[in-house]
């Protein structure tokens, strides 16, 4: 059975229509499709193995999907993570577990997590990342990744406003990934 949402959310830049849905067992995915003016502006993508989980287990992943993503336009939080979150027939998936909560004692926290195409963590990973904002010479760092697959990096909030990014490289046995995380520091708000 397929499960979708769609929903038009009125954010800080406009109005937004978030889309999400499940692919089906056939192409097991959670897609999550963000609009604006009908441009998709970011997606997110959730791998799932049909064996390991019930109908209704699907149907609460597709609802928790969309309800974080309009949650965190409302608020405005938003933050697009670009195409590159997963692609099809790649090893790994990055996911920013936060993107509801990213502000925290001045700073950018940013929690992210790895998991295999299987979607276990991953094992025996690299994971570099690259902090580029309008304000600072870019900076690179190697992260630590836990047993669970998940790692920590913190930034200081840029002070005037404009786009900043975080990319993300996840190298192991199971394959190379990236992704690129986009903060967008309006005036006057972090």
């Amino acid at each position: 059975m397929i499960f979708g949402f769609n929903t038009d959310v009125a954010g800080k830049d406009g109005g937004y229509h978030v889309q999400t849905e499940d692919r089906g067992v056939k192409n097991p995915v959670i897609d999550s499709i963000v609009y604006v003016g009908g441009k998709i502006v970011d997606r997110r993508r959730t791998c799932y193995v049909p064996e390991e989980v019930t109908s209704e287990q699907v149907a609460e992943m597709v609802r928790k999907q969309h309800k974080e993503l309009v949650e965190a336009i409302r608020c405005g939080h938003f933050v697009p993570s670009g195409e590159s979150t997963q692609s099809v027939g790649t090893g790994y998936t990055i996911q920013l577990l936060n993107a509801n909560g990213l502000y925290r004692d001045g700073e950018l926290c940013f929690e992210l997590q790895v998991l295999d195409k299987r979607q276990l963590p991953g094992k025996n990973i690299a994971v570099q990342v690259h902090w580029i904002s309008n304000e600072a010479v870019p900076e690179k760092r190697t992260l630590e990744v836990e047993e669970d697959g998940k790692a920590k990096v913190s930034f200081p909030v840029p002070a005037t406003p404009g786009e900043a990014a975080l990319l993300v490289c996840a190298e192991g046995p199971s394959g190379r990934e990236l992704a690129k995380f986009r903060v967008l520091q309006t005036a006057g708000k972090a």
